[in-house]
């Protein structure tokens, strides 16, 4: 496994995100300064980047999660099969926007977060019990912050709807301060998952590559 494919399974989507978020701003779309990463999958130009972009990165994170594997002796581990599963619900997502179908849309975001983490504490798993793993403080960190963000963005979610049930998804109340807190709590949890996927490229002798062998780009 090459250096640069892992840089890229984090770099894509992080510049996907950024680029869609930013031309949704930009646009005065944006209906407030705080917004759910999905809500810049709104019709128009960022809608393309955001569909493009995180349909390209997921298929790409899936071709890291079977590099990454492709050494253990059994071929279909757990890691891979969670792995894959974390990359099939970032596709599903960019192609099921919230304001078309906010269920689907949902129940893949919700599987990204659950299977990402779930990935990245089975290659944490597999990195500690193979050698020294000059990742493992930043992944751990990584992994917390997941879970952190995860339990702020339900409890977030559950206050705003109990305060006022008529908010919802992906337009009305979005401004609500209980909303805010689950959006930010989105973005930690996001930075949570590429950060646990750039703590890779630390590890790459464990995963069948020196490190020191490793061309830079």
């Amino acid at each position: 496994m090459k250096r640069w494919t892992v840089r890229m399974a984090w770099m894509l989507p992080l510049a996907s995100v950024l680029a869609a978020m930013a031309v949704h701003h930009l646009r005065g779309a944006a209906n407030g300064p705080l917004i759910f990463i999905s809500q810049a999958d709104y019709p128009g130009p960022e809608s393309l980047i955001f569909t493009l972009g995180l349909t390209a990165s997921g298929l790409w994170q899936g071709r890291t999660v079977w590099s990454m594997t492709k050494h253990e002796p059994s071929p279909w581990s757990l890691e891979r099969l969670v792995g894959l599963m974390a990359s099939l619900c970032v596709v599903v997502m960019a192609n099921r926007s919230m304001y078309s179908h906010l269920d689907t849309h949902i129940l893949a975001a919700m599987g990204i977060f659950l299977f990402g983490w779930a990935w990245l504490w089975l290659v944490q798993r597999r990195s500690r019990r193979i050698g020294a793993s000059q990742g493992a403080a930043q992944r751990q960190m990584a992994l917390w912050c997941v879970g952190i963000g995860f339990v702020m963005q339900l409890i977030g979610a559950a206050v705003a709807l109990n305060i006022d049930s008529s908010i919802t998804l992906p337009t009305k109340g979005a401004g609500h301060p209980w909303w805010s807190v689950a959006a930010l709590a989105e973005y930690l949890i996001v930075a949570g998952l590429w950060w646990g996927i750039a703590t890779i490229e630390q590890d790459l002798g464990l995963f069948g590559e020196s490190p020191v062998a490793t061309t830079e780009p």
